[in-house]
């Protein structure tokens, strides 16, 4: 009497492959637009929180600039000068993947600086109290929107509902 059924190592190949398919499927499902500008605003307020820190104990003047292809923070020096600041914690920072900021919203038009050495004006500053320009900061990937909400001591992500 010969008996049917499947070997361990078929079994074993089939589910290999369901699960190499299942993992496939789950990374491209999440580069959908909402979560690449989800991932931008979260990442921009851990490093306005890391800005806000840095002015807080080294009680100075911390700048965030906005770039077409990104942005940099810089920290104000003795002089009230703007010089450009990168470290591991903050490095400068390209838009992920054609995320953009929808537009400078009204009084965060940083100006160019005078030398070489100096920086434009910054689109918000980090006081050494904590506190931050106030402003509202929309992100965007086609038709995809997140807000970032800045005021005071508090900063937060939008949700625009609406799917959005």
């Amino acid at each position: 009497m010969k008996q049917r059924g499947f070997t361990l190592l078929e079994v074993l190949v089939v589910v290999f492959i369901i699960a190499l398919t299942t993992s496939l499927a789950v990374v491209t499902l999440g580069r959908d637009d909402q979560t690449q500008v989800d991932q931008q605003a979260r990442q921009l307020l851990e490093d306005f929180t890391f800005a806000r820190d840095l002015a807080l104990n080294q009680h100075r003047l911390v700048g965030w600039h906005v770039q077409e292809q990104g942005y940099y923070f810089s920290i104000r020096d003795s002089r009230g000068v703007w010089q450009k600041y990168t470290t591991r914690g903050l490095p400068e920072r390209p838009w992920k993947q054609g995320v953009r900021l929808a537009e400078k919203p009204e009084g965060l038009e940083g100006e160019e600086g005078g030398d070489a050495e100096e920086v434009a004006q910054p689109s918000l500053v980090f006081f050494p109290s904590g506190e931050v320009t106030p402003a509202t900061l929309t992100l965007m990937l086609g038709d995809t929107q997140r807000q970032v909400r800045l005021q005071a001591q508090s900063y937060e992500l939008l949700d625009l509902g609406d799917g959005n």
